[in-house]
């Protein structure tokens, strides 16, 4: 029989004790994996699979794991949702020639207006019907706006591959915390 020990312990199926990881270690382990991933298959194939929204979603999956809004579909869909809605306000509002928000150092009428509305649009979509009720996914829908990403088949499609990346990735972290004894 092993020593007994004040961390936390649950007897897996083997009959061993097995000490449950704490939330200070598995947080932020889960959270570097969620991001070295997608980083080094953004690097592996020449892509740009890792952004700034993806780091929100990656902390919420590592450490808010009971959350709705922490599960795959949430994640995918309301990434992929404010990256649509963004990219249509961006094709009516921004003029085509117009520089990111990036690129010019400050921030235009219709670049705001573009952000304004889309996340408006995003959480008129998404709060009624409870799809893709993922905080995070309103980044996505700035990076499109301002500029960032460009509003075309290409930038949403990079955008979704990231996204399924982590959200894949994230999902099995999320279980696998779920599955833990004391955790709900």
């Amino acid at each position: 029989m092993p020593p007994a020990t004040d961390a936390p312990q649950h007897v897996a199926h083997t009959g061993r004790r097995v000490p449950t990881i704490p939330d200070a270690v598995w947080s932020p382990l889960a959270g570097s994996v969620l991001m070295l991933v997608p980083g080094l298959l953004s690097i592996a194939f020449g892509q740009l699979w890792l952004f700034p929204s993806l780091g929100p979603t990656a902390f919420q999956q590592a450490a808010l794991p009971q959350m709705p809004t922490s599960r795959f579909y949430s994640v995918v869909a309301g990434h992929l949702i404010g990256a649509v809605v963004a990219i249509v306000l961006v094709l009516l509002i921004v003029p085509e020639n117009e520089p990111s928000t990036f690129e010019l150092k400050e921030l235009t009428a219709r670049r705001l207006a573009a952000s304004v509305v889309a996340v408006a649009v995003t959480l008129l979509v998404a709060v009624p019907v409870r799809v893709g009720l993922h905080p995070p996914a309103a980044a996505t829908t700035l990076l499109f706006t301002l500029g960032a990403f460009p509003p075309t088949w290409a930038g949403l499609r990079t955008v979704a591959v990231g996204v399924l990346i982590v959200a894949a990735l994230g999902e099995a972290f999320r279980r696998a915390r779920l599955a833990q004894p004391g955790q709900k």
